[in-house]
């Protein structure tokens, strides 16, 4: 499988292990199709990885106003 397939479906499996793996090992790309292709990917990546931190923020937030309820 190709660098970005594998790019591709580790964005669409949402598997950040494997999206950072694969980032780690960007090949040299031989046109600009390609570059151009990637670091749309990567932007979508980043775009996605934002949104997950900001879910567990939010998680985390809930978790810590409950904990502070339960001990008062």
């Amino acid at each position: 499988m190709s660098w970005i397939n594998t790019l591709k479906v580790a964005i669409i499996e949402e598997d950040f292990t494997n999206i950072s793996k694969v980032l780690q090992e960007m090949p040299k790309f031989d046109n600009l199709e390609e570059a151009t292709e990637a670091l749309a990917l990567i932007k979508g990546a980043t775009k996605l990885a934002i949104s997950e931190k900001q879910k567990i923020l939010e998680a985390m937030n809930k978790i810590k106003k409950t904990k502070k309820f339960l001990e008062h």
